[in-house]
């Protein structure tokens, strides 16, 4: 299977899926010195691959845990469209919600993203997700909210 992630009309279309992990007052986001932002926890889907599969693949091949759906919730819908690199974007993000407790100890302090060699995650409280350059942006008000929600983004210059 491919990721969903193709040009079309001179403009990238991704379509992925992230999960919003949260423990008390802290959020678990991924981290790469090579790029000046943080993400979720995530990935791409691939063809004929729902978004909840598409997330437990992923936090499969990058943690080596294995999620019980039954536990994790739809949180909300993004269709974000920005500029990167020069390139322009228009990526549908299905974002997830998972609380975890002290029981759930695959969720450790310190943790590498085993898929990749310079990334790694880290536990961040949510009051001070402002100091975090987190994207897309809007998720730092997602993590304050309830509910599901859909978001349109929209940041490319007219």
């Amino acid at each position: 299977m491919k990721d969903l992630s193709v040009m079309i009309d001179n403009v990238k279309f991704n379509y992925r899926a992230g999960l919003l992990i949260e423990k008390g007052n802290k959020v678990l986001v991924e981290c790469n010195p090579a790029i000046d932002f943080v993400t979720l926890p995530g990935g791409r889907v691939q063809t004929l691959e729902s978004s909840m599969d598409a997330l437990k693949r992923e936090i499969k091949e990058e943690m080596n845990i294995e999620l019980d759906s039954e536990r994790i919730k739809m949180r909300a819908l993004i269709e974000n469209f920005f500029e990167m690199d020069e390139k322009k974007y228009h990526e549908l993000y299905f974002l997830y919600k998972l609380k975890v407790t002290s029981k759930d100890t695959e969720f450790k302090k310190d943790m590498k993203n085993i898929d990749s060699k310079a990334s790694y995650y880290k536990w961040v409280k949510k009051e001070d997700l402002e100091k975090e350059n987190l994207l897309p942006v809007v998720l730092r008000d997602l993590v304050m909210r309830n509910g599901f929600e859909t978001v349109v983004i929209n940041d490319l210059k007219k």
